[in-house]
């Protein structure tokens, strides 16, 4: 006759039952059955009350419900349960960021960090943190760490760029936009960035060309009424009012767009310039190859002056 159960082991169930129940919650989760993949994860941890999975799983779908107190009670079980598990922190961590508590989210990431130096999960989430937090020096050490193993990691220049223009360094800055965007041609942060940096340089060619490369891969109505400002900026009143126009067809009530029309139509009773097909109109220094033979450097000097 053998002994009694160990203490945490109490209400050990069939493994098969237990694997079925987490199999069916992860299959209605995928599914987007959020209630459903709920009801599985609370019958797994009625069989097995100690088990951080289900604790985890179960915080996921609280926390995609927005029940974000709920979700980290689950978490934190998890980590009762079992402190050293990089993924239950990492889901806390997600949680406090949900909820703008960026100072514990910090925190939380340090846990990850002292099991894991080199998780670039939380080096890079906690490096946003920071940046939520204006710690800007710290979040770019923290992209820098990154980077130093994967320089390749397009996501960490794209980080790093932000936490350097929000400290003024643009140039660096857009150093660090463009080494993203070559690294992955599809990182639409990293675009808009771009837009953001050449605006502050007041670069208005190289920031339209920008944002049609991130227009490209996505069309925010914020992103048209930028474009716009870079139009007005450039004395281009038919293409910002245009811009303008498709912000507001996608969401009319954009304050910023409607005032941004109204400037473009009274600037087209004065002016209206077209950059054309040429993309160097407008962004290219002067003296750079090529520009004194431009057939249109004319009209870039009008517009760049």
């Amino acid at each position: 006759m053998s002994g009694p159960a160990p203490e945490g082991d109490r209400f050990l169930p069939s493994v098969v039952t237990l694997e079925a129940t987490m199999r069916a919650g992860k299959q209605s989760l995928a599914d987007g059955r959020l209630g459903e993949a709920l009801g599985h994860f609370n019958a797994a941890l009625k069989l097995k009350p100690r088990y951080d999975v289900a604790w985890i799983a179960r915080g996921q779908v609280l926390k995609l419900q927005g029940e974000f107190k709920e979700a980290l009670g689950s978490f934190a079980e998890a980590l009762v349960l079992k402190p050293e598990n990089e993924e239950a922190w990492i889901a806390l961590a997600g949680v406090l960021h949900r909820m703008k508590r960026y100072r514990e989210e910090v925190e939380a990431y340090d846990q990850v960090l002292r099991l894991n130096s080199r998780n670039v999960e939380a080096l890079i989430n906690k490096g946003a943190a920071l940046h939520a937090l204006r710690k800007y020096d710290d979040a770019e050490r923290c992209y820098d760490t990154v980077l130093a193993a994967r320089p390749e990691y397009a996501p960490a220049w794209n980080n790093r760029g932000a936490a350097l223009l929000r400290r003024g360094k643009v140039e660096d800055a857009l150093a660090s936009f463009e080494r993203a965007t070559r690294l992955d041609p599809d990182l639409f942060d990293a675009h808009v960035n771009r837009v953001f940096a050449w605006q502050r340089r007041g670069k208005h060619g190289h920031a339209v060309i920008a944002a049609d490369r991130a227009l490209a891969l996505r069309q925010p109505p914020w992103l048209w009424t930028l474009k716009g400002l870079s139009h007005l900026a450039l004395l281009e009143s038919s293409l910002a009012a245009r811009s303008f126009e498709r912000a507001l067809e996608l969401e009319p009530k954009q304050k910023q767009a409607h005032e941004g029309l109204r400037r473009a139509k009274e600037l087209r009773k004065r002016v209206d310039l077209y950059r054309g097909a040429y993309e160097c109109f407008g962004t290219f220094e002067a003296g750079d190859p090529g520009c004194a033979e431009c057939e249109i450097q004319a009209r870039c000097v009008e517009v760049t002056r």
